[in-house]
């Protein structure tokens, strides 16, 4: 198909995966990005801060871009990642002006429904306007169909192989084995995990961990800046036990670090839920807790045995790569179920 793919393939945005899987399927994709959050001089800062959000004429704008882009091109499908600012007006305008008109799709990793996401004006109407809409929280499903959004589907997230692997010690920038670790954003729920986790065995890194009351006790355990790609696969290469936490603002029931720690090869800890009992074994190829107690007690042991827990690294990293859970996994999906 032609593809216009809306969204970032800058740096290391998720979206960059979806992108590159589609390109390696054969898909002629023609990347752009809207550039919603994108500012120029103090006062576009500041209408976007007042606005919460890119201003009503800025979207407008970027909305005229697409239709231009898609006059132009003859797209058979309108990718949309992760920002939710495609207007229903436009999407009806391209589809009533263009013959034939390019089918819209629209996927986000994050919970649109969660506190601090934001919203264009219109979000419902906007979103139930799409040809087919995809999402990795299994319990939004029924709340994009209660909006009017009836192709609604719940596809998991993923790992990218090519980077989600394990880095061999000579390769490694980290030069000792790091006994636990946790890579992910501060919150203040994941405050009592981590301290039955034990500081004196725990690295960690992260955006916002400034705010921890722990932040100036753990000097050179608590890293304060966020880590991908390939530093990320280092970290986990190099960690015996990796915490896999959820976000409980979010709602997670999965992440992408429930794939991403087994595929680089890492023995993951994650809070018991059916949905990550779902795609691990628990006790085989994962492990998974119920308490803060819980989790230092099973730390405790698979610390204590090495062999155990090298066994069950090695099944979940097998069962990451032999149960279609990469980026070209889930793309190959979403293509068959829009068709």
């Amino acid at each position: 198909m032609n593809i216009l793919f809306v969204g970032s393939t800058e740096g290391t945005s998720t979206s960059l995966h979806y992108f590159t899987s589609l390109v390696r399927q054969g898909h002629a994709v023609l990347p752009w990005n809207p550039g919603y959050f994108q500012t120029t001089g103090l006062w576009q800062k500041f209408a976007q801060r007042l606005n919460r959000g890119p201003t009503p004429e800025k979207v407008a704008r970027i909305n005229q871009q697409l239709l231009a882009l898609c006059r132009h091109n003859a797209f058979d499908l309108v990718f949309v990642m992760g920002e939710n600012y495609v207007s229903r007006e436009i999407q009806e305008q391209i589809r009533a002006e263009i013959r034939p008109a390019p089918r819209f799709l629209f996927h986000s990793h994050d919970n649109l429904f969660a506190p601090g996401i934001l919203k264009g004006p219109n979000f419902e109407a906007d979103l139930a306007a799409y040809d087919i809409l995809f999402t990795t929280k299994s319990q939004n499903v029924a709340r994009y169909q209660a909006i009017g959004q009836k192709n609604t589907y719940y596809i998991p997230s993923a790992f990218e192989p090519s980077v989600h692997r394990p880095i061999p010690q000579t390769q490694s920038r980290i030069k000792q084995d790091l006994p636990v670790s946790f890579i992910g954003t501060y919150d203040l729920s994941r405050e009592p995990l981590l301290e039955k986790a034990g500081w004196e065995r725990l690295n960690v890194w992260g955006n916002g961990w400034e705010r921890s009351p722990q932040f100036n006790k753990q000097v050179g355990k608590i890293h304060p800046q966020a880590i991908y790609y390939f530093e990320f696969a280092d970290v986990c290469s190099r960690s015996q036990c990796s915490l896999g936490l959820l976000r409980e603002e979010a709602e997670d029931r999965h992440t992408q670090r429930t794939f991403e720690i087994p595929a680089c090869g890492s023995l993951q800890f994650a809070p018991r839920n059916s949905e990550i009992a779902g795609f691990f074994d628990e006790n085989k190829e994962i492990v998974l807790f119920d308490s803060p107690e819980e989790l230092r007690d099973k730390l405790d042991y698979y610390l204590a045995h090495p062999a155990e827990r090298q066994k069950l690294a090695e099944a979940g990293h097998r069962r990451c790569l032999t149960s279609n859970h990469t980026y070209a996994d889930r793309t190959a999906k979403m293509i068959q179920l829009l068709e």
